[in-house]
Order: C-alpha cells, then sequence, then structure tokens
C-alpha cells in the first residue's frame, strides 16, 4: 500500500477509532499533523523523519552539556 498525505479530516476520523495519545499512522506520510486538543502540531511517530528529528534534538543536548 503506498503512503500519502492524510486530511486533517482522515486524521481526525483516524484518532477517534485508534485513540488520542500519539499518533502513530503508517498509512499517512505526514511528518507533522494537527494536535487532538488544543492549537498548534504534533508529530506521527510512524514516520521515519520523527524520530531523527527526536534523535537530532538529543543529540544536540547531549553535545552542549558536554561542549
Amino acid at each position: 500500500m503506498a503512503r500519502r498525505k492524510w486530511t486533517n479530516e482522515e486524521i481526525e476520523e483516524y484518532r477517534k477509532k485508534k485513540g488520542y495519545f500519539f499518533y502513530y499512522n503508517k498509512e499517512d506520510s505526514n511528518f507533522l499533523v494537527p494536535k487532538a486538543f488544543g492549537f498548534g502540531r504534533t508529530v506521527n511517530w510512524a514516520n521515519p523523519i520523527a524520530w531523527i528529528f527526536i534523535l537530532a534534538i538529543i543529540g544536540v543536548i547531549v553535545l552542549r552539556k558536554f561542549f
């Protein structure tokens, strides 16, 4: 199955079925998606870019601590 960018309405329906806490959708190629509650964006944890992004942030924090 090919990955594609989902619309905000499809993301909302997916959250209603699967839950709100983490957004983990392998079929959705979006990196950032609207938050379930409130204002802003959150990451799609099924997207590999999300993990690279988080590891880069942790790497910067660790490097700043030692240098």
